[in-house]
């Protein structure tokens, strides 16, 4: 009987290790972005542009 209550509890801390490892490291928002408007995209200017 403790063999097994102990194989459960190696199982359930196994399964619980994985889940919290694979949240790790996990960062940025938890949404996806909404595609309807197209991103913006500002040319940068060379340096020669700048100093006239």
């Amino acid at each position: 009987m403790i063999v097994a209550v102990m194989s459960v509890y190696k199982v359930f801390s196994l399964v619980l290790l994985t889940m919290l490892m694979q949240a790790c490291g996990q960062i940025g928002p938890l949404y996806l972005p909404d595609d309807s408007k197209p991103p913006v995209y500002i040319p940068k200017q060379s340096p020669i542009e700048e100093e006239k």
